[in-house]
């Protein structure tokens, strides 16, 4: 019998070389005929792929938000001060997206960190290829609210993206105080909440450069609202390496 199911097992693998199966859909499951693909690294089949909103077109130079009236955008030239060179993102925070980061972050539903990160990998040949990366580093939980999730969505989608484009990834920042979820805060809330959260204190084991030292770190994190909290980690980690250009990454906007 161990000999027969040897045989099997190993007849499975040579059919699956020859003839391999159809790949299935990230998200339902279903077998895709021709693998289909939206501008993501992982396969969607074309009913999921139509859920989503993949930004393109004309955007802001600095957010990415799509913007026709002009080089950037209202928020981008009302802000006194940004840190950061420029941010990027991959989709629109529509319905779909919501619900579907809502069972990630809330409902540790921690299987959809390969989509999350799935949809990154394009938009960094799109727009980080050129800039030679030194560091992939990612917006911090409080110590309470990681005990709340028992993980970190913004840090598992980092880890996961730079084992694909090939750039270390570390942990470069600490969240000072516990902040009141942004999704609860008023727009104007939302601009001033994150004033001071963050401060410079990377991990251990990770060989910090000269503070002067010019380098380039994107920062990734899930959504993109209004800016301020991308803004408030880029201040950070520019106060405390100097020569640092900050850039931005998020899974929606």
């Amino acid at each position: 019998m161990g000999a027969d199911l040897w045989w099997k097992k190993a007849a499975g693998r040579l059919l699956d070389l020859l003839y391999p199966p159809p790949p299935s859909c990230g998200l339902c499951g279903r077998n895709i005929a021709a693998g289909f693909r939206e501008r993501t690294s992982v396969s969607l089949c074309p009913a999921c792929a139509a859920k989503f909103c993949f930004l393109s077109g004309s955007i802001c130079r600095v957010c990415g938000r799509l913007w026709t009236e002009g080089d950037v955008c209202g928020d981008c030239a009302r802000r006194p001060d940004t840190f950061f060179v420029f941010s990027r993102s991959a989709v629109a925070y529509n319905h779909a997206m919501k619900e579907y980061m809502a069972r990630y972050k809330y409902r540790g539903d921690r299987k959809l960190a390969g989509m999350m990160a799935g949809f990154l990998p394009q938009i960094w040949k799109r727009y980080y290829a050129g800039e030679q990366i030194d560091w992939i580093t990612y917006i911090p939980l409080h110590a309470e609210r990681l005990r709340e999730r028992t993980f970190n969505q913004a840090e598992e989608v980092a880890r996961l993206l730079g084992s694909v484009v090939g750039v270390p990834v570390a942990g470069l920042l600490v969240r000072k105080r516990a902040t009141e979820k942004q999704s609860r805060r008023t727009r104007y809330g939302r601009l001033h909440a994150m004033e001071n959260v963050f401060s410079y204190c990377p991990e251990a084991g990770w060989g910090v450069p000269d503070s002067s030292a010019p380098c380039r770190i994107v920062i990734v994190d899930d959504v993109y609202t209004t800016g301020s909290t991308l803004n408030e980690a880029a201040h950070a980690l520019k106060a405390g390496l100097p020569g640092a250009d900050v850039y931005g990454l998020t899974v929606a906007r």
